[in-house]
């Protein structure tokens, strides 16, 4: 009775101990996908044991395995640690799954009701934009195609250049010297120094337009989905042929837009 009740204890306690392992190698885990992913540089494995206080030996071993899995990645020159392409997907496959559920796709639909325009939800990802969700206008003659995860460039649309603008200083200077300014129509802004300014008066007024600038014949307005705390969660925009909405006309939809985007603080900080 006593060498089984021994027996019995001594497996609990084997049990209990490997799920206490796995359960601190998760939460490791997952402490080294936040540190990288809001970094505003890419982190050294050593910043990695520093700031959460690991063996060397236990954030090598993690860090290589996130590596060999894809969720993140090492720069080809310094080896420093950046988010990898399959924590980029996971993050929006979470944000498009969030559209669906909270709400917002039929707040979405209903901007695009009022206003009789294109609307849409977009992220900054990985140096990109990223469409979270679209409503097409019903009256377009011919349409985008642009739908959920189609990716545009920062520089010359609306939401890009309003992400840029309210980033932290730190990360936006460090994504303009990065930023190739490829040309796409006659008017994008092909110059830093102009770009900056641009970006200057974005802040100062919280709005940003997209001057046919990234498609000939279509203009874009955007305004940023702001948390409690300022920082930018989204922002959302409206976008039409210049033929039938201009920027004049554009700013004219700017009460139903800062209305849809007050809407959608709401619903991320009740459910995010």
């Amino acid at each position: 009775m006593t060498d089984s009740f021994h027996h019995e204890t001594t497996r609990d306690d084997t049990v209990r101990g490997e799920h206490e392992a796995i359960s601190t190698a998760t939460a490791r885990t997952f402490a080294i996908l936040d540190l990288v992913a809001h970094s505003p540089v890419a982190v050294e494995v050593a910043s990695v044991i520093e700031t959460l206080a690991l063996p060397k030996a236990t954030a090598y071993r993690l860090v290589d395995g996130l590596v060999s899995s894809g969720y993140l990645a090492r720069e080809p020159a310094r080896k420093r640690l950046t988010v990898g392409s399959r924590l980029t997907d996971l993050a929006f496959g979470t944000m498009r799954a969030s559209m669906r559920d909270s709400g917002r796709h039929a707040l979405l639909r209903r901007l695009a009701h009022q206003v009789n325009e294109t609307c849409n939800i977009g992220v900054i990802l990985n140096g990109e934009i990223v469409y979270l969700d679209r409503v097409e206008a019903e009256h377009w003659p011919l349409r985008l195609h642009f739908g959920a995860g189609t990716r545009v460039p920062l520089h010359c649309s609306a939401i890009g250049k309003l992400h840029l603008a309210l980033l932290p200083a730190r990360r936006r200077q460090r994504l303009l010297q990065s930023l190739e300014l490829r040309r796409f129509t006659a008017g994008t802004i092909t110059e830093h120094a102009l770009l900056e300014a641009e970006l200057k008066q974005i802040r100062k007024e919280q709005v940003s337009f997209d001057r046919e600038e990234y498609l000939a014949g279509v203009v874009c307005v955007a305004v940023p989905v702001l948390g409690r705390n300022g920082e930018m969660l989204a922002a959302i925009a409206i976008q039409a042929p210049e033929a039938r909405m201009n920027v004049r006309m554009a700013r004219e939809h700017l009460p139903a837009l800062r209305g849809a985007a007050e809407e959608l603080a709401e619903t991320f900080q009740d459910r995010t």
